[in-house]
């Protein structure tokens, strides 16, 4: 179980990928100088095999902004919404990287009616019904770095929350 944060919206969402962030062959890990595990240096293990190394230039860097869509199917029943389209979010939180991630909004909204942002605890097993969400709805122009702090910070194990982003009309 843990924490999932996805953004949900009636339009196709866009993907966003950490530009700091590289999955590596082994090979491509040893001519960069990274310190490889022994046990990736066996004789036996293909060295050219792609994505065996999670790359991140910088360790402040490994929380940019990465947005990657999903289907419901691919994902536990948590997801509490009606929503066509879906992508998880992975970041953390930073006053810089909610500005980001609310110019991503922006973009979405000039083509879709809202967007919601949720963080929930994944595998809860709610087997009667949904836990109760709390949700704020925002029109884009208001919407601040403090409202997504209130939401993204909180402990959705404990109470679930979400904003339902809408532009004006």
């Amino acid at each position: 179980m843990s924490v999932f944060t996805y953004l949900a919206s009636n339009h196709p969402l866009e993907e966003i990928e950490n530009p700091h962030v590289r999955q590596l062959s082994i090979h491509q890990a040893l001519e960069l100088g990274v310190k490889v595990p022994d046990f990736l240096l066996e004789p036996d293990l293909d060295r050219e095999k792609p994505d065996v190394i999670l790359f991140v230039d910088d360790e402040k860097n490994f929380g940019e902004l990465s947005i990657h869509t999903f289907q419901r199917k691919n994902i536990y029943d948590d997801i509490y919404t009606e929503k066509k389209y879906f992508a998880y979010l992975e970041w953390e939180y930073t006053r810089n990287r909610a500005e980001n991630l609310i110019q991503y909004i922006h973009r979405h909204l000039m083509e879709a009616d809202e967007i919601e942002l949720s963080p929930i605890w994944l595998g809860s097993g709610f087997d009667e019904q949904l836990p109760k969400m709390k949700t704020y709805p925002i029109l884009l122009n208001e919407l601040t770095c403090f409202d997504l702090e209130r939401v993204f910070k909180n402990k959705p194990f404990e109470y679930p929350e979400r904003i339902i982003v809408s532009r004006p009309k």
